[in-house]
């Protein structure tokens, strides 16, 4: 399901004009327009034509192309740092300055990787900014829905921690919107003996949609309510839970983090974050969707990319 993946619009890559499709799947595999298509076990394909490219001769445009690959990436990483550190930014629904989304998820995956926790992310804003922040140093430390749009993914897969042969601690990065759609996991969690936490990133809207709202039109549209929540009692009221607040710098964070881990079973940290215009709040976001007000323009681009 093609909603919120790099490409669902299919204008995400206007320069290019040849595709080599790795795919197991034969009716996916000729997707788009002048395909080399590789098809069976993307793994094992991926190794065969790696080993075939190694035996082919130095191309100097290729190696032009990747010193500017190069660069980018190193002025993608100074832009990722900066944006994952800095001061706290004054949030106009919570009346105080609060972390923003990068912060808190930078915080949290450095904390991960030096645990080697799981990390499941929800749909919404916080998977939106959290593919672009991660930092993962080997495969299947991160985990996401794959752009489907499963609000409630991240903390129903703590489960698995408890059901796995040999689980492992995971931290679940979802929204207040996303949570709400499937808090079960608070009586799950304690039933089947999960040892994991939520991390509850609250800005009191549904932000992937107030974005796209904003970028359309210039302002959002009944994305928010004025229901203010406590989740951190909502959570102590589940005997069994832990609930610890986040608190408005990293470094309360931090702490709230350790004392999470520390708790045997499920816990739950609620971060108050930011959401505005300020657009050092937030990752940014790339590209356009098939809809509204953007479709005549992106199915224009449609027909003009070569794929």
């Amino acid at each position: 399901r093609a909603v919120c993946q790099s490409d669902c619009s299919g204008i995400g890559w206007p320069k290019v004009t040849r595709v080599v499709n790795l795919n197991a799947d034969p009716h996916d595999l000729n997707h788009y327009n002048a395909t080399i298509a590789l098809p069976g076990e993307a793994g094992t394909v991926a190794g065969l034509l790696a080993d075939r490219l190694e035996t082919m001769a130095k191309n100097a445009e290729k190696e032009k192309w990747l010193g500017t690959a190069r660069e980018r990436k190193v002025e993608w990483q100074a832009f990722r740092k900066s944006r994952g550190g800095g001061e706290p930014r004054l949030d106009p629904v919570w009346q105080r300055p609060v972390l923003t989304q990068p912060q808190v998820i930078a915080t949290a995956d450095r904390f991960c990787r030096e645990i080697d926790a799981l990390k499941f992310f929800d749909a919404g804003d916080v998977q939106a900014n959290g593919f672009q922040i991660v930092e993962d140093e080997r495969p299947f430390s991160t985990f996401t829905e794959s752009g489907s749009s499963y609000m409630g993914f991240a903390v129903s897969a703590l489960l698995a921690q408890a059901l796995a042969d040999k689980g492992r601690y995971g931290v679940a990065f979802t929204g207040d919107g996303s949570f709400m759609m499937n808090p079960q996991i608070l009586i799950d969690g304690v039933e089947h003996g999960v040892h994991g936490t939520i991390l509850l990133l609250d800005n009191r809207r549904m932000a992937a949609i107030a974005t796209l709202q904003q970028g359309q039109h210039g302002a959002a549209w009944r994305t928010g309510d004025s229901v203010a929540v406590d989740y951190v009692n909502m959570a102590r009221s589940f005997f069994g839970v832990a609930a610890f607040h986040g608190g408005h710098s990293i470094a309360s964070l931090e702490e709230a983090l350790r004392n999470a881990q520390a708790h045997p079973g499920l816990s739950l940290i609620h971060v108050p974050v930011y959401h505005g215009t300020d657009e050092e709040g937030g990752m940014g976001a790339y590209g356009q969707w098939n809809v509204g007000s953007w479709c005549e323009d992106v199915q224009e681009q449609y027909e003009r990319t070569a794929i």
